[in-house]
């Protein structure tokens, strides 16, 4: 599948900021059934951009905007050609409980941290898998999320993007980021190598509804197999990953994904509003380039100096209750200075 991504991040402030320094995760990944063929920055107000690989393989962008500014706006357009994952992951040979591997690569995607929390409600969980030794490991897979999709329900606004997978056994609710962590958890129970994959969802115009995450960033778990690699499965939507599945990062849980996050220096408000859209092409355009970064061009005025303010960009199910939190926080820290 031939597809166009645009992905838009404004930053808006109630008042002039003089400072932001932004870390972005946009580019896609190159993959063996996923090839990057255009990526397109624009930036404005524009600034010199680096680029570097994490330490996870992931593509990161970097900038500063050193003058006075009230807005951000960040634009990247890729072109990526998908394939289709032919392999069924019930049909590999690798067999429950796998063998204790010594690929130091797999330790980090093995282990609870963060968001990633063991709970006796976990090991409760993990118990209605019901994980008979030989069991093929892709079988288990398609257990979880056949069990994520049909215990919890989806819908936003009821967790924020720093809930622990405690929040989402509580509520029997989240949206794909929760469902994502949760499955990382049960693999991570069952000592299966699980790690997060941030990305974006091209559903079907004619029939929107058919997938939760369709166009907006989206999240969904990969499995480490023996036999083959890593495979993708969304619990979210009970599938594996296929074609209309892009992959833009891979991380341990979603602290190591964000599309974009960073700090400015100011006491302004920050609102947050984010649009993706996929489009299905049928034909590779003329007019592509590897990567170029272009300014969109803003008016700018001079500031004066102020502190540093903290920002982190989110999937779009969870950016509207992250600003309201954020902008409390900052009322309370203007107070009490």
């Amino acid at each position: 599948m031939l597809l166009k991504i645009t992905h838009e991040t404004e930053l808006t402030y109630d008042t002039t900021i003089s400072e932001s320094v932004v870390e972005l995760r946009m580019f896609p990944r190159q993959e063996s059934t996923q090839h990057r063929l255009s990526f397109e920055l624009k930036l404005q107000p524009y600034s010199t951009v680096n680029s570097y690989f994490d330490w996870l393989g992931n593509t990161v962008h970097t900038f500063n905007v050193n003058h006075s500014h009230e807005k951000l706006r960040v634009v990247a357009t890729s072109v990526v050609e998908t394939e289709t994952m032919r392999i069924a992951p019930e049909s590999l040979p690798d067999t429950w409980p796998l063998p204790a591997s010594s690929n130091y690569k797999l330790y980090d995607f093995l282990q609870f941290d963060g968001p990633i929390v063991d709970s006796p409600e976990l090991r409760e969980l993990a118990k209605e898998l019901h994980a008979d030794d030989g069991i093929p490991v892709g079988e288990l897979a398609m257990r979880m999320i056949r069990l994520i999709n049909s215990r919890f329900e989806y819908q936003k606004g009821i967790t924020t993007a720093a809930s622990p997978v405690t929040d989402t056994l509580k509520l029997g609710k989240g949206v794909c980021q929760d469902f994502t962590h949760l499955m990382i958890a049960l693999a991570r129970a069952m000592k299966m190598p699980a790690r997060y994959v941030s990305g974006l969802l091209h559903g079907d115009t004619a029939n929107p509804d058919g997938l939760r995450g369709f166009t907006q960033s989206h999240a969904w778990c990969e499995l480490y197999f023996p036999s083959h690699g890593w495979i993708g499965f969304d619990p979210t939507n009970n599938c594996t990953a296929g074609e209309h599945f892009v992959k833009v990062a891979v991380g341990r849980d979603y602290r190591d994904v964000p599309p974009n996050k960073g700090m400015y220096r100011g006491q302004a408000k920050e609102t947050m509003l984010v649009n993706v859209r996929t489009d299905a092409l049928n034909s590779i355009p003329n007019d592509l380039f590897p990567e170029k970064i272009i300014p969109l061009g803003v008016a700018t005025t001079n500031g004066a100096s102020l502190p540093f303010r903290r920002f982190e960009g989110h999937h779009q199910e969870h950016a509207m209750q992250q600003q309201q939190e954020k902008n409390a926080m900052m009322q309370m820290q203007q107070q009490q200075q």
